[in-house]
């Protein structure tokens, strides 16, 4: 217990600091020296004339604030718009770049098809239109009808199998490029370059997109552009091929033809059929000096974006140096973003949208430091809303003390079904604060940094066995390679954690007051809140989630180490699991409601070494399972002081009775107690504790209703839906009744352009 007495005083003191920190103020924003109007008919109709008449007030010598005022219109962007270190502010001013007095101008990388004419497929119905132009990096992978993702046309499912072993977790690499399948779908063509095969290999928590480098149709064998991300097997579909364009609202491109072929749900295509001609719309780059001394980091600084839309970004293709990463993309520095910040500092993004992309919303980027993105709105995007992605491990610690506050993200994760709402990576000391996450295929937040496996070549160096060999990809290609500076690495222990823990750099950061529901839609093995491979002293604080179908709704996985956990609303899933807490954690002072139901597996998950203490576990309906808490055998005193209800109080007292008994160490729940905990009225959102609760004999401190009404994002507090039907968190639908027993996922076929997957 030594040892976690002192993770949880060094906690107190970042969680004291981060509530002294206060949301960036607007006071350098307040008045400007200088003014440009921008408008699609005016002397300045342009976002780049726009930048190039701030650069020539910054020549002259203007030291003040800058407003780039944008009216209405639709501004196009025909190669993204770089602002570099000549477009930073001078010390104690800011250029705005903000939409017009209820104005909303939309920065579009699209472009309109309109020479659209009938073809004979399918009796007249698909027409198509010549983009010669649309080769090369040019090549498109979205099509857009105005504000709505177009499904790319679908065959029907192929079976594969890569010649490996069944439990070959990873894969060789040749098992990750070549395979056997079943079925005539596959075929040569002329246009073989411009298929994908879409699907997950393997494993439930991620989807590839495949380019195909040959095809064997006698032999029934096919070799990919790029490596899967593991070993090819299970059933994938061919994206983009004209043939399989058998459904009104389905698409695909030819390039060979130069020919874009659109079957319209009704009548002709109409005037907004868009095709994205750019990955990433805006970048603010400044010079990243990757060396340890880092004495060239030059920051951007002092840039606001306001009020603006940003929309139609095609999504990524995957090239055959990217081996196997489209599970953890993000970790790479990749140019794939509505708005990316590389290198910058004291940069805001304000009250915009981003959406109908397939690319992320906002990218924070290598050197990032002390950036807000606020009051956003972030839906119906192909990847992760917002994305913090520091420098691998080494000696520089770069990306940190950033603001993602006041958010809206739904629907993200359009396309990369596994891409979270909000993903910070190898980034420290920022603020996570306040944002509704909602409607997720995956992930709702994330918080990661490397694991220890991905120190193989250290290993090998020490000349020491790898620990973690099971987890290692054998030809060393993967996310890692790139990501770490070798030379930058000293390890003398691989056993030891202190020894790593200079280089995991997602440290100290604060995830409080969000709201996160309704993940881990479509794919598997994910949580609401997320967190792997820390630093020490990151704090999850004061959120609320809820309908999630499956997984513990808070976890700290591999690796995860001197983590909080604390004064979270938790409302039960589906598979009615809690928390999961692995490595070396704190877990105290939460409230679950209904977390586990007696068909499912263990909700709550106790590493022998973390402390589980000071709990509320709440039920209001359904049976309890008598494994309530999943490895309380071999768990030590950290499981204690917890209290326990169930509205049939035998329920609660014989749950407890066997946790206890099944405990070999004797320790676990010695003092906790099976009770009402008295909520002051629990329906209204109050779960402070009346006078006389068992609560207050435990030493436990309430998620009292100030809390709870600073959940959620400011302009939409979660207590506000709370007290709208207060019943909901405390029913369970009757569609669970039977628990996980037999209900299986549906994994395959994308429709409603990317949101279901049907195979």
């Amino acid at each position: 217990m030594h040892v976690i007495k002192r993770k949880i005083r060094i906690s107190s003191i970042l969680l004291l600091a981060f509530a002294c920190a206060p949301i960036p103020d607007l006071k350098a924003e307040t008045t400007s020296a200088q003014t440009i109007t921008v408008s699609p008919d005016g002397k300045v109709a342009t976002l780049p004339a726009a930048r190039d008449a701030v650069r020539a007030l910054r020549a002259a010598g203007e030291k003040g604030n800058i407003d780039v005022v944008i009216q209405d219109g639709v501004y196009r962007l025909d190669s993204t718009l770089v602002f570099g270190l000549e477009d930073s502010a001078p010390k104690g001013a800011v250029t705005r770049y903000r939409a017009a007095e209820g104005a909303s101008p939309l920065i579009s990388g699209g472009r309109v098809i309109t020479n659209w004419e009938k073809s004979d497929l399918q009796g007249g119905k698909v027409w198509r239109a010549k983009v010669p132009w649309a080769k090369g990096d040019a090549f498109f992978h979205c099509l857009y009808d105005g504000s709505k993702l177009l499904q790319r046309a679908q065959s029907e499912g192929i079976r594969v199998e890569a010649d490996s072993p069944e439990k070959e977790y990873a894969g060789e690499l040749k098992h990750r490029l070549d395979f056997s399948f079943t079925g005539e779908v596959l075929k040569p063509c002329k246009n073989l370059e411009d298929l994908e095969l879409y699907g997950q290999p393997t494993r439930a928590w991620l989807v590839n997109f495949l380019g195909i480098a040959s095809v064997d149709s006698t032999n029934k064998r096919a070799r990919l552009a790029v490596p899967a991300t593991y070993r090819m097997s299970g059933l994938f579909v061919l994206e983009n091929r004209v043939d399989d364009l058998d459904k009104p609202g389905e698409w695909a491109l030819n390039s060979q033809e130069g020919m874009l072929y659109y079957w319209p749900k009704s009548g002709a295509p109409g005037d907004q059929i868009i095709a994205p001609a750019l990955n990433e719309l805006i970048r603010v780059e400044g010079v990243n000096d990757a060396s340890v001394a880092g004495e060239k980091d030059q920051p951007v600084e002092g840039l606001v974006f306001s009020g603006l839309r940003f929309a139609h970004a095609d999504r990524q293709k995957w090239l055959p140096q990217d081996q196997g990463i489209q599970h953890d993309w993000n970790m790479w520095d990749k140019a794939n973003g509505l708005i990316r910040f590389r290198g910058a500092r004291h940069c805001t993004v304000r009250n915009c949208t981003f959406s109908d992309s397939g690319s992320d919303g906002v990218r924070l980027d290598l050197f990032c430091q002390e950036i807000t993105v606020e009051g956003s709105t972030f839906r119906d995007i192909g990847g992760t809303g917002i994305l913090l992605c520091g420098y691998g491990p080494g000696k520089k610690d770069v990306n940190k003390g950033n603001t993602i506050h006041n958010n809206e993200i739904t629907r993200v994760g359009q396309l990369f079904l596994h891409s979270p709402g909000i993903f910070v990576w190898q980034s420290g000391h920022n603020r996570i604060s306040n944002n509704h996450v909602y409607d997720q295929a995956y992930t709702g937040i994330v918080i990661a940094g490397v694991r220890r496996r991905f120190f193989d070549p250290i290993f090998k160096k020490m000349g020491k066995p790898n620990p973690y060999k099971k987890w290692i990809f054998p030809e060393g290609t993967r996310e890692h390679i790139p990501t770490i500076r070798w030379d930058e690495i000293t390890l003398t222990d691989i056993e030891d954690w202190p020894a790593y823990e200079p280089y995991m750099h997602a440290r100290g950061n604060l995830i409080e007051f969000n709201e996160v529901h309704d993940c881990l839609k479509l794919l598997h093995d994910g949580n609401c809140i997320y967190l792997s491979a820390n630093g020490d002293g990151n704090i999850v604080r004061h959120n609320v989630t809820y309908t999630h179908p499956e997984g513990a709704m808070i976890r700290t996985d591999d690796d995860s180490h001197g983590a909080t956990v604390q004064g979270n609303l938790l409302f039960g899933t589906k598979s009615n699991q809690g928390i999961t807490i692995k490595g070396l954690n704190t877990a105290t002072g939460n409230v679950f409601v209904n977390s586990q139901l007696l068909t499912g597996r263990a909700g709550n998950t106790v590493d022998p070494k973390s402390d589980l203490s000071r709990n509320i576990f709440y039920f209001v309906s359904g049976s309890v399972s008598d494994g309530f808490h999943y490895g309380v055998d071999t768990v030590g005193a950290g499981l204690d002081y917890n209290l326990y209800y169930h509205k049939a109080p035998r329920v609660a007292e014989s749950l407890l009775k066997k946790q206890r008994a099944r405990n070999t160490t004797k320790l676990a729940d010695r003092h906790s107690l099976a009770a009402d905990p008295m909520f002051v009225d629990a329906t209204q959102g109050n779960f402070g504790f009346k006078k006389g609760s068992p609560a207050l004999k435990l030493d436990m401190k309430p998620v009292a209703l100030n809390i709870v009404a600073k959940m959620g994002t400011l302009r939409d507090p979660f207590l506000a839906r709370f007290t709208a039907d207060s019943t909901e968190f405390f029913k369970r639908p009757p569609e669970e009744a039977d628990g996980r027993k037999g209900r299986k996922k549906k994994r395959g076929k994308r429709k409603k352009g990317g949101n279901e997957l049907n195979l």
